[in-house]
This record gives C-alpha cells, sequence and structure tokens, in this order.
C-alpha cells in the first residue's frame, strides 16, 4: 500500500502519513479521509506530517484540484500541517494552493525531515498553548 497513516507520538498531537510508491489519488484520497476523521474526532488541537520523500511521480489527475479538496476537509482542530521533502514541482503546487485558500498558508510547514517537522509543530504547539517548548504535549 503505496499511502498510510500512523500515529507520531503517545500524545496523538501527531499524525504522519506517507506516500510512498506505488500510489493513485483514490488511494491518497481515502488514506487523508481516515486521517481526517481520526483527527476531527480527537476534538482537540493535532497536527499532521505528509511524508513525500518517496513519492515518485504524480499519478494522473489534477494535482490543484486534489489538494484543494484536501485543504477543505482538514478538521478545524488542525493547526499545523507539514510536507516533508516536497520535491520542486509539489511546493509549486502548494505555491498556488495557498494563495487561493488562505487557512492552508497559515497552517503549512515545508521541512527536509520528519524530525524537522515534528520539531516544528511542537514548538507552534507550544507557542499556542503557552508551554514550554522543550514540554510535550498530553
Amino acid at each position: 500500500m503505496g499511502c498510510r497513516a500512523e500515529w507520531a507520538d503517545d500524545d496523538h498531537l501527531i499524525m504522519d502519513l506517507y506516500v510512498e510508491v506505488p500510489w493513485d489519488w483514490e488511494e491518497f484520497m481515502l488514506a487523508v479521509d481516515a486521517t481526517f476523521s481520526k483527527l476531527r474526532t480527537l476534538g482537540k488541537p493535532c497536527a499532521t506530517t505528509v511524508d513525500v520523500t518517496r513519492m515518485g511521480s504524480f499519478p494522473k489527475g489534477n494535482v490543484l484540484r486534489y489538494l484543494t479538496e484536501i485543504e477543505k476537509a482538514m478538521p478545524q482542530n488542525v493547526f499545523a500541517s507539514a510536507l516533508v521533502g516536497a520535491p520542486y514541482t509539489l511546493t509549486i503546487f502548494m505555491d498556488i494552493m495557498m494563495k487561493i485558500r488562505p487557512r492552508a498558508q497559515r497552517i503549512a510547514l515545508f521541512t527536509k525531515t520528519r524530525e524537522e517537522a515534528h520539531q516544528k509543530i511542537r514548538d507552534r504547539y507550544a507557542k499556542m498553548s503557552g508551554l514550554p517548548t522543550n514540554e510535550k504535549a498530553s
């Protein structure tokens, strides 16, 4: 399976999504829907990472349409979403999408590694919750 999701931590602050060859848009959207359902049910602030370091090329389809659908469906309790290892073409699509969907710009992070993404998310969470940066969420 090319798309999967798992909790990054026991606190259920961060959900990691992985997109790896082979994958298609239908599989990706099913993984996103399942992930968003879990996050919405959680009812507390949480974040996602989407690791695309092994995604390969885009399958056929309107990339911008899928990205817009994902942003529209994102639960309100998601305060950050980090794209890990995005190739240049994906950053171009994300730049366009962030211009037409301002909320996406507010929550989007771009990192090279999952560890960097987790740290940026924890820093953002600490800032918004008033916790010290090195303290874990509960």
